[in-house]
């Protein structure tokens, strides 16, 4: 029921095209219960970016959803490439991560996700 109230317009929807949304509430909702708000290194760029007027968020999140492709994702940013791969490497050290870690980078994009499903 939370996806339909999150999606303006839908009222029924088969489990299959909502399952993804379902299965980041629950999992936003379990770390919330555990006392594990999400605090990692999306936490800390999106603190960075709300005190720095940056958007180092929005960046990296570009960089994973176009899977790593530097050009495709400074286009759909509209900035120049350089600059883009500049900001990358300040996100990345801003949220003490390593962009070239595979599982580190499934974690942020799982933060990611969650963080956007727990918002309407």
């Amino acid at each position: 029921m939370r996806v339909l109230r999150q999606r303006p317009g839908r009222r029924v929807a088969r489990y299959s095209e909502v399952q993804v949304d379902a299965l980041l509430l629950e999992l936003g909702d379990l770390l919330r219960s555990e006392g594990g708000l999400l605090d990692g290194p999306i936490e800390r760029l999106r603190t960075y970016d709300r005190e720095n007027g940056t958007a180092l968020v929005e960046t990296l999140t570009a960089w994973l959803d176009s899977l790593g492709n530097v050009l495709g994702a400074s286009a759909s940013l509209d900035v120049h490439p350089n600059t883009f791969r500049y900001r990358l490497r300040r996100a990345a050290e801003i949220a003490g991560t390593d962009l070239n870690d595979p599982g580190k980078r499934f974690a942020e994009m799982l933060e990611l996700r969650v963080m956007r499903a727990d918002s309407p």
